[in-house]
């Protein structure tokens, strides 16, 4: 379950029982300790919540318990979503937020009612909400008479988009689901027709359409928005967005459809391909366009990678600048969906670092922001992927292994393919290594001992065990993601 909705499930107990039925939903079948450690909890409280979540399950879903562990059974015509209407309106905090979604206010005694607590409950629910929330720029206002969500519009919408994009596809929070998802992709349909159309991320995007949708039906609108009613992209999807939001029954003003055009530019994908039309209206962007080329051309020169300028890395920064340079206040405000990408490390990237924040902070960029963090560390993801691609990173693995030829040919092909496209597989006789060069971040994969090796050795058996393959995965995990 993603963070944002964890935070707004204040009762632990809940929390802690509906993070376990999400790993019963993720596994075929697992062990009471295994679930205790996932959720870190104890294994009696595994017991004591199973038959207590056993209870709640609607119709057409049971836990099985085998020797082997627990699985989490359900008939064919079930949906995953049933167990979040299941679950999460047990959950004040949920439920608040639910219904703040759809309105302006609520009742505070209406709500007091329904959910059976006391307003001084309420509170602490709130005060717990707030915190979780407050990255956003936003807070619960909360009184004898009414709920409501303080903030601005934008700041509002970034979150609920943040909450409700895992849940998008699951139907929870929108109902009919099929008949406004249908309505996106007709409009998605509409712009391929007219060779408008890009690769995106259509739940990304669906999940924007009904959140403009629903905001704007409960007359909470965005106001004061400073854009430029010309620009050439903007009214190159103008009529399009216009007729989509119609079929919803909403009729969109031009800050509410430039916003709306905001939404659907930030779904677009990196690694594009631009029909005919497209191109054509990038081309009147051109000073930035011509000022990307040179960065990207420059940047080969200095890191040594001519091949650089035959990636997508042009079109992608082009892409990532406009989406900035559309408009300066929805740009700083839609950092706030994804803070953590804020802390990716700067070192990772120091030798482009620099020289991406002269680049982003042209004056012709129009990028209006004190500290331009986020801006920086997409721009320096779409270099180092750019790099990766025209210069394949990688590191030797050299292979000492003594056994029967059709064993180790096959075991080679096996190691090989487990260590991934970063690490190259060297088979070597010991006499070939010795006059071999070698760098610093080299290693040996060996069953044989050896006397005073120059590199580290990783130890495996003729037959690898489930340990050895672990902790070479441990091994490999530096030149990954999981390391940046």
């Amino acid at each position: 379950m993603d963070t944002m909705m964890k935070s707004i499930i204040t009762e632990k107990d809940l929390l802690r029982q509906i993070l376990l039925l999400e790993e019963l939903s993720n596994h075929k079948t697992i062990t009471a300790k295994a679930l205790a450690a996932s959720i870190q909890t104890t294994e009696r409280t595994v017991f004591t919540d199973i038959q207590y979540i056993r209870e709640q399950l609607p119709d057409g879903w049971e836990i099985e318990a085998t020797s082997n562990g627990f699985s989490l059974l359900k008939k064919d015509s079930q949906l995953t979503n049933q167990l979040w209407e299941s679950f999460l309106p047990l959950s004040i905090g949920a439920m608040l937020i639910k219904q703040l979604f759809f309105a302006k206010g609520i009742s505070t005694q209406s709500f007091l009612h329904d959910s059976g607590i006391s307003f001084e409950t309420l509170k602490r629910h709130v005060t717990k909400i707030n915190r979780g929330i407050k990255p956003y720029n936003i807070r619960i206002q909360l009184n004898a008479k009414q709920a409501k969500l303080s903030g601005s519009e934008i700041s509002i919408r970034v979150f609920f988009h943040r909450l409700l994009l895992p849940f998008t596809h699951n139907n929870y929070f929108f109902e009919d689901y099929a008949i406004h998802e249908s309505h996106y992709l007709i409009f998605l349909q509409s712009l391929k027709r007219q060779e408008l159309d890009v690769l995106s991320e259509e739940i990304f995007g669906t999940c924007w359409f009904f959140i403009n949708t629903i905001r704007i039906k409960a007359n909470c609108r965005v106001n004061a928005l400073a854009f430029d009613p010309l620009d050439p992209l903007f009214l190159q999807y103008q009529q399009s967005l216009q007729q989509v939001y119609q079929k919803e029954g909403v009729y969109l003003n031009q800050e509410e459809c430039f916003f709306s055009f905001y939404c659907f530019l930030e779904s677009w994908n990196y690694n594009n391909q631009w029909t005919s039309k497209i191109a054509v209206t990038l081309d009147a962007y051109q000073e930035i366009k011509q000022s990307v080329q040179r960065f990207v051309q420059e940047l080969g020169q200095e890191l040594a990678i001519p091949l650089l300028s035959e990636t997508q890395l042009a079109d992608n920064l082009l892409l990532l600048v406009l989406k900035f340079n559309e408009s300066a206040k929805l740009s700083e405000q839609f950092q706030l969906e994804y803070q953590e990408m804020m802390h990716i490390r700067q070192h990772n990237y120091q030798a482009i670092f620099e020289r991406l924040r002269k680049f982003i902070l042209d004056p012709k960029f129009a990028i209006v922001t004190d500290e331009p963090k986020y801006i920086l560390n997409m721009a320096s993801l779409l270099v180092q992927q750019a790099v990766l691609q025209a210069r394949p990173v990688t590191t030797r693995a050299f292979f000492f292994f003594q056994g029967e030829p059709a064993w180790k040919v096959f075991l080679q092909q096996e190691i090989s393919d487990y260590l991934g496209s970063r690490i190259e597989l060297v088979p070597v006789e010991p006499a070939e290594f010795a006059g071999m060069t070698t760098r610093n971040d080299d290693f040996i994969i060996s069953n044989v001992p050896l006397d005073d090796p120059k590199l580290p050795v990783f130890y495996l058996s003729m037959l690898p065990t489930k340990n050895e393959l672990n902790q070479l995965t441990e091994l490999i995990q530096t030149y990954y993601l999981i390391n940046q």
